[in-house]
């Protein structure tokens, strides 16, 4: 019963840790030097602290949102991908006529979801075409500003490499018909290893990846106090001896 309390805590301190990440996404303008909360990489790369500083995420929900403002937008929006289908301009496998997928403020993996589905249509030149089709229609003059350029798909594509290691995680916990703390503990400290690596590879947002691995160290090491922790290792190595 103990194990799986502290297995049910798993969604919401991997919860935690992302959205306090993503808060610090946008918290750049304190940060004027490089150092331990931002490289010398993203200080190089104006536009992308641009980007970061206009609260990239937001746009692409606002994107989202205006897509689905009303039934009618979003049967305009496919009927123009289905006319590009009749006239040539794409295939079904260059550009599938699905729904983009909205966020959730409390549920991270849905901000993970959403960017994921964004990016898999608006970087074909077809989809952004079709945007362009809709907005430059009368009635969505108004909404041209939720464009995207190229910098800010790029912005999304690392945060979203970002948010992919916790969905992996969290994926492998849910394969297990018994999770409990001896296979989620390892988990952790796995996550905590590849968001690490993640700081080399995604330089730009290394501020906010750092946000997440404290708020990750932090539990671990409060759980590492309790006696559950000593039982917990106990079974893992009793796991990889086989015993």
């Amino acid at each position: 019963m103990i194990f799986r309390s502290f297995y049910r805590c798993f969604p919401h301190i991997v919860n935690i840790a992302v959205q306090t990440g993503l808060k610090h996404l946008t918290n750049v303008d304190a940060l004027t030097k490089p150092g331990e909360d931002i490289t010398d990489v993203l200080l190089k790369n104006l536009n992308y602290l641009d980007v970061l500083r206009s609260d990239v995420i937001s746009s692409a929900c606002q994107l989202v949102t205006m897509c689905h403002a009303s039934g009618q937008h979003h049967e305009d929006l496919s009927n123009i991908i289905n006319e590009g289908y009749i006239m040539g301009d794409q295939t079904k496998d260059e550009l599938r006529d699905v729904t983009l997928l909205h966020d959730v403020v409390t549920q991270w993996s849905s901000i993970y979801l959403m960017i994921y589905r964004l990016l898999e249509l608006y970087p074909a030149c077809s989809f952004r075409f079709v945007i362009s089709r809709l907005l430059n229609e009368d009635k969505y003059k108004d909404l041209q500003k939720h464009k995207l350029n190229n910098l800010e798909l790029q912005v999304l594509a690392d945060i979203w490499h970002y948010l992919a290691f916790f969905h992996i995680v969290q994926e492998e916990v849910s394969t297990q018909k018994t999770p409990t703390l001896s296979i989620v503990l390892p988990l952790y400290e796995k996550l905590i290893h590849h968001l690490k690596e993640a700081k080399e590879k995604l330089p730009c947002i290394a501020h906010a990846i750092k946000e997440s691995i404290v708020k990750l160290q932090e539990y671990l090491a409060a759980s590492q106090k309790t006696r559950i922790y000593a039982l917990a290792i106990g079974e893992c190595i009793d796991i990889k001896l086989g015993t």
